[in-house]
């Protein structure tokens, strides 16, 4: 896990020190659903480029799961929150479009109603907060529609981490990301 880390945080890095001819400037704002085992994510997006082929990334939305009985802890669980992110992207020309890799991490603020021993003559219910964070690493493909517009799918691997729980213990864990996205480019 520590190399995954270390690579996740260098390659970014390393893409960023490489030389580079003049560029100008660009920020494409967006809108992004991402899709996970037990939820979904809808997301407003910026990717600020501080290269022809790199971007920031930043994200804000919110993040809606229905665990059902897929958590180590409850018999029962579903969850809403927002958050925000923080990234990288490197984008590798191709045909109409780009190849996109990149590195995240998320924060949540999560709330979760959960029940247990549902199939007992004692169940019990609650309400967990969790702030959570959940680094992640994709790929994909961003086609583009015009100058101004493109947009794409990308698959991607990460892992939620509760790192502030008030109440019971909730799920956590690795997971598979789809996201679909558009984006349109202000200057």
């Amino acid at each position: 896990m520590k190399k995954l880390l270390l690579i996740i945080f260098l390659f970014p890095i390393a893409s960023f020190a490489q030389s580079e001819d003049k560029f100008t400037k660009k920020t494409e704002l967006g809108l992004e659903f991402q899709k996970y085992p037990v939820g979904f994510m809808p997301m407003l997006t910026a990717n600020v480029f501080t290269k022809k082929d790199f971007a920031l990334r930043f994200r804000i939305g919110a993040n809606i799961a229905d665990r059902k009985d897929n958590s180590n802890f409850n018999d029962y669980e579903e969850a809403s929150g927002f958050g925000a992110s923080f990234g990288v992207v490197k984008y590798l020309p191709n045909g109409n479009g780009n190849f996109i890799f990149g590195a995240t991490l998320d924060t949540w603020n999560m709330w979760t109603n959960w029940k247990d021993n549902l199939n007992t003559a004692m169940p019990t219910q609650g309400k967990t907060y969790t702030l959570v964070i959940q680094p992640w690493i994709n790929a994909g493909y961003l086609y583009n529609f015009s100058d101004k517009i493109n947009g794409g799918l990308s698959l991607g691997f990460g892992r939620e981490i509760n790192v502030i729980t008030n109440g019971e213990r909730v799920g956590e864990g690795f997971m598979g990301i789809a996201t679909v996205s558009i984006n349109y480019k202000l200057n």
